[in-house]
């Protein structure tokens, strides 16, 4: 990644840039880390990702039930701005290792369009590609307010548009107050 990639990535600020693949290698050494020193590594059958800038609303299914393979892959269908969103997954062993390899896509997608210069957009669609391009059964969870994760920011603050796309009435933005007022959510707080 340099400077010189910023406008493959039309308003994305440098930082922005960075912070896509700084969150892409804690996940893949958590990933690898977790596969070097687990003992059963066979009896895995569900892998669960959550970006470390998330707030969970609400609790997930694990899907069992959904009778998760090897290469499927469950994502929220919400704010994955023309690719997939990149907070939150639930994965078959061999879609983990994809997922978790997520940054090797990114760079494949920036070499490709230096040559090319075609703007890469944004880290949804960059993750959109990587999955698809290595044959995963990608599916969107339908419930857009099942996994209602909201973006944490460095001083404690919820991110403006997730309250928008969930409709949560904000009393106080500090996450310590806990004081969220969330239409359709009450009885979970």
């Amino acid at each position: 990644l340099q400077q010189s990639d910023l406008p493959l990535f039309g308003s994305y600020s440098f930082d922005t840039l960075k912070n896509i693949f700084r969150q892409g290698n804690s996940l893949k050494e958590a990933f690898f880390y977790g596969q070097k020193h687990h003992n059963n590594s066979n009896d895995d059958v569900v892998y669960i990702f959550a970006r470390s800038d998330t707030y969970l609303m609400n609790p997930v299914d694990i899907p069992c039930s959904f009778n998760l393979g090897n290469t499927d892959i469950i994502i929220p269908r919400w704010q994955s701005w023309g690719g997939y969103n990149d907070r939150f997954a639930i994965a078959g062993p061999d879609a983990a290792k994809v997922y978790a390899t997520k940054n090797e896509g990114n760079k494949q997608a920036i070499v490709a369009r230096r040559i090319k210069r075609r703007p890469v957009m944004n880290a949804e669609r960059m993750l959109r590609d990587w999955l698809l391009e290595n044959k995963l059964n990608v599916t969107e969870h339908e419930d857009d307010r099942a996994w209602a994760l909201l973006r944490l920011r460095a001083d404690r603050s919820i991110a403006p548009g997730d309250l928008h796309a969930f409709k949560f009435k904000l009393v106080d933005s500090n996450m310590d107050k806990n004081l969220l007022q969330i239409k359709g959510y009450e009885d979970k707080l």
